[in-house]
């Protein structure tokens, strides 16, 4: 009887699993080509000296970490 089951299921599921595989896919094609342009025209890496220093203090000129108090 379970065997039967499946078989429907599987007709039944198999186009919703379908579709949702299709829309990762999609996602993750989108995803790259938005990730790929943005490298290709703004670049999104820091260079050396701004990774050192760190993203916070490069970016937005405030530091991670509180000031330590004498």
């Amino acid at each position: 009887m379970l065997g039967v089951w499946g078989a429907v299921a599987a007709g039944i599921f198999g186009q919703t699993a379908l579709g949702g595989l299709g829309g990762i896919v999609l996602a993750m094609l989108a995803g790259a080509m938005i990730y790929g342009g943005l490298k290709a025209v703004v670049g999104i890496r820091l260079d050396e000296e701004q990774e050192y220093e760190g993203a916070d203090l490069a970016l937005h000129k405030i530091s991670a970490t509180p000031r330590s108090e004498p």
